[in-house]
Formats: C-alpha cells, sequence, structure tokens
C-alpha cells in the first residue's frame, strides 16, 4: 500500500495558553487549518490539554486531523511537545503534569487570559498559572510520556530560549529523544543526526498563516496512521 503524504502543524496554542490569542479558539483553529489545507494538527498548549476536546469535537466532520497535546515546560525550563493519538491518554498525563506544578494562580492582567472551550461552547477560565516549569526533568522525560501513551518531542531546538539548543547547547543521546522540532534552522538537528519535524508554534492567527508547511508520510488520513508515522520517523 502506497503512503500518502500530509501537510502538518504539530505545535498550535489556543487561547487557554496565556500567551496565546483571545482568537486563537478551537474551532478558528480547526477553521484556518482547513483553509491552510493542512491534513493534520495537534493542539499544544502550555502545560494543559483542556482545549484539545473542543477542537477534536469540531473537526469530526471535517476532513482534517486534530492530535491531542501539550507543550510541557520542564524543571530546566525547556519546552518539550508531547502528543497523543487517544484524548483519554493526553488527560490522564496532564493530571500528572498538574500535580507537579507550583501551586500559582494566573494574574490575567499581567500574563494574559486562560481560557478553556468545552466541547459545547461553555467557557472558563483555567486558575493554575501555566507559564511555569513543572517538576519533570528532561532526562527520563520520553519513558515518562511513552508509558502515558504519548510522544515527546523537544520543541524548537534553534530557538534562542525554552529549548534544549538555548539551555544545553546540545542534543544528548541520553536524553532518548528520536525526533525533535525545529522553528526554522536544522542545523542543530542536522549535526546530531537526528531526524525532525517543523510546526508553526503559532500563538496568533498571523504565525498560524505565515509558515511554508511541511508534510508527514503516513499510511493513511487517521489519527492513528498519523500517530504511528511520528513514532517511527526516529527509528532506523
Amino acid at each position: 500500500m502506497n503512503n500518502v503524504e500530509l501537510l502538518y502543524d504539530f505545535h498550535i496554542h489556543t487561547c487557554l495558553s496565556p500567551c496565546g490569542d483571545d482568537e486563537m479558539t478551537p474551532q478558528m483553529i480547526v477553521d484556518c487549518a482547513i483553509a491552510k489545507e493542512l491534513d493534520c494538527i495537534a493542539i499544544t498548549d502550555h502545560n494543559i490539554s483542556g482545549n484539545c476536546a473542543a477542537a477534536m469535537k469540531y473537526a469530526e466532520d471535517k476532513d482534517l486531523i486534530v492530535l491531542p497535546g501539550m507543550e510541557l515546560q520542564t524543571s530546566e525550563d525547556i519546552h518539550v511537545v508531547c502528543l497523543f493519538d487517544d484524548l483519554y491518554n493526553a488527560l490522564d498525563f496532564e493530571s500528572y503534569v498538574k500535580s507537579t506544578l507550583p501551586p500559582l494562580k494566573n494574574d490575567a492582567s499581567v500574563f494574559g487570559h486562560q481560557t478553556c472551550i468545552r466541547p459545547d461552547g461553555s467557557t472558563y477560565e483555567e486558575e493554575q498559572m501555566l507559564l511555569v516549569g513543572s517538576g519533570i526533568p528532561l532526562y527520563g522525560l520520553y519513558e515518562l510520556v511513552s508509558a502515558h501513551g504519548g510522544i515527546a518531542i523537544p520543541a524548537h531546538i534553534d530557538r534562542e530560549s525554552f529549548s534544549v539548543g538555548a539551555v544545553l547547547g546540545m542534543l544528548d543521546p541520553y536524553m532518548g529523544f528520536p525526533l525533535v522540532e525545529v522553528w526554522k534552522d536544522s542545523s542543530l538537528a542536522d549535526a546530531a543526526s537526528v531526524p525532525y519535524i517543523q510546526s508553526s508554534d503559532a500563538h496568533n492567527i498571523d504565525m498560524f498563516f505565515d509558515r511554508e508547511y511541511h508534510s508527514i508520510s503516513a499510511e493513511d488520513k487517521s489519527i492513528s496512521a498519523v500517530f504511528k508515522a511520528l513514532k517511527t520517523m526516529g527509528i532506523k
């Protein structure tokens, strides 16, 4: 059977991330992804997966795959995209992440709103401050996320902040990550001979549209096939 090439964006923030624009609702993101002719996306808010269900529900009758996920901030303040093929697994991991966060409340006037949108359209403000490091270290994270049915991918390793490159300056094989994400510059991944994906890390509509998107090869256009393709990219 021939594989299909699917345009993707596996790193998108909604209005639940305090640094995400209020217009970045799950419905708006799905509509914009369809307008950009993407085949698959992932919802990856900071330390939380609360808006994944709404995005997945809205996309049910549309020609778009939505992976549930989050962008975890490790105890070293390194961002890691965590993706799942099952909403239950994503929310189970979210519960664990929340148990490690410091007990701080968000100040929306300083950091921005954290608006969670339920599948029925109702909303509430997430009180837990999300722009903080969790109590989860980078080393051992791949195994931890795998145990929750997901895959962990160090985010935007070429960025000057909150990245493996900025904090540690290198990709250590002992970190255990077979796959990384770059934003624009793939030189660090190339030097380490590690496969990579490229996504928008969009926090607003302009960032979402102002991108050249890339494709992933999958057995078919389904959430399970896309997740399998990601899991096997780093297997040699």
